[in-house]
């Protein structure tokens, strides 16, 4: 049997983070959650997760923080970010500039966020 493929889950909002866990889930993957980005940074080292979806606004590191520090820690590593900011805002320049797998702007259409997930994973 193929192991499952890992996704973390940054994202403060209950709400969204259960949302995001069902669906993955649903569709076989392996999900580990994080609330911040300090859990985000001790989860990515244990979980080892092939992609991240990162949200922006977080509390203690930011989701850009977060990802500055997976790309000197773990550059394999893809990132989809997610924010409520437009998709033409200085963030979603910076986020591409640090090398974001893609953006999208909550809430996001479910439908694209899979396909995106689903090729990230591959």
């Amino acid at each position: 049997m193929k192991p499952k493929k890992n996704i973390l889950i940054v994202e403060d909002d209950p709400a969204s983070q259960s949302i995001l866990t069902r669906l993955l889930k649903t569709r076989g993957y392996s999900v580990c959650t994080a609330s911040n980005g300090h859990q985000a940074m001790a989860l990515t080292a244990r979980k080892n997760p092939k992609l991240a979806l990162v949200d922006y606004v977080l509390p203690e590191v930011s989701g850009l923080d977060f990802l500055i520090w997976l790309r000197a820690n773990h550059p394999g590593i893809r990132v989809i970010m997610l924010s409520v900011l437009e998709e033409e805002s200085t963030v979603a320049h910076e986020a591409r500039a640090l090398g974001v797998y893609d953006y999208f702007r909550k809430p996001p259409d479910f439908s694209n966020l899979l396909n995106r997930i689903d090729q990230a994973m591959f």
